[in-house]
């Protein structure tokens, strides 16, 4: 971020950081950040005209920045957390999730085909999706290579990311039974909206990406967070979206039944962490001199 540190070092206006987080492999270790990086966390925090200008995913990252000498900090979550503006969106949530026994149709929130720590948990979760009754969906957020898989876009891939992207998937099928497959499941959304509507369609969405499961409970459906790292933990925590360690079912087969078992769902204590969040959350961006949006201050003042 050294670049970006140089350019803004000039401004004469304020900064607000929001969602600023440190990402390690757990929570146990500090992250390490290069001069570059560093630069930029200090320009941001001297650009403040208030007691804190950077609001952070939890207090993980919090404690990471105060660590490298960057006090003014909020301990804070992500603000995605506050797309839906229903005061009882937790309710919401439980009443679609008990609709049924056991979830049927189930959205994967896919991860990246370098990613061999989760590999043998994705083989199981897309076996979950290929249900003749109630079929799923793959959702791919990246690499680049990944989203092309979603659009049909097979001839400019490299044959070994192709490949790559075959085994780390559906290592039983052909290259081009696995074109078929990515035809019939696999997709990617480059709107919210969309992606929310069909985050809808499933009773549930799982898989190692936090904004992929955590935007499913924003369109009022159940979600699993399969955490690999620091940070999908941390906001996890933060937001109260339900998630288990990915070392916790490596060595477990995954099934409907499995996956409800992990899942201990209290909907008003989820309104109540929404309800706080959102309080501070709006007393911070007050505090920086900026006016939330009316739906905030209502979310935030609900309990009172």
């Amino acid at each position: 971020m050294g670049a970006l540190a140089d350019l803004m070092k000039d401004w004469e206006v304020p900064i607000i950081a929001i969602g600023l987080g440190a990402q390690s492999k757990s929570l146990q270790d500090d992250v390490v950040v290069n001069d570059g990086t560093l630069n930029w966390l200090r320009v941001i925090s001297s650009k403040s005209d208030s007691s804190s200008n950077i609001w952070t995913r939890g207090p993980y990252s919090a404690t990471q920045l105060n660590r490298l000498g960057i006090k003014n900090v909020t301990v804070g979550n992500c603000p995605s957390h506050f797309i839906n503006d229903c005061v009882d969106l937790g309710k919401r949530i439980d009443r679609a999730w008990k609709a049924a026994p056991l979830p049927r149709g189930i959205s994967v929130a896919g991860g990246n085909q370098s990613w061999k720590k989760i590999r043998n948990i994705e083989h199981q979760l897309v076996s979950l999706i290929d249900d003749p009754l109630y079929k799923g969906q793959y959702v791919v957020q990246s690499s680049i290579d990944m989203l092309k898989i979603a659009r049909e876009d097979f001839e400019s891939i490299s044959p070994d990311k192709i490949e790559s992207i075959r085994s780390h998937i559906n290592p039983h099928y052909t290259l081009d039974e696995f074109k078929i497959w990515c035809r019939n499941f696999a997709r990617v959304y480059l709107d919210v909206v969309a992606w929310m509507d069909s985050l809808r369609q499933y009773d549930l969405t799982i898989g190692p990406r936090y904004h992929g499961t955590a935007l499913a409970m924003q369109a009022e459906r159940m979600a699993l967070c399969i955490a690999i790292d620091s940070r999908t933990e941390e906001l996890c925590i933060q937001t109260g979206v339900p998630f288990v360690k990915a070392e916790e079912i490596s060595h477990t087969p995954i099934t409907r039944n499995k996956i409800k078992s992990l899942i201990n769902f209290d909907p008003d204590n989820y309104d109540k962490l929404r309800y706080e969040r959102a309080a501070a959350y709006v007393n911070f961006l007050e505090s920086n001199g900026l006016q939330p949006a009316d739906f905030l201050k209502r979310i935030a003042s609900f309990h009172k």
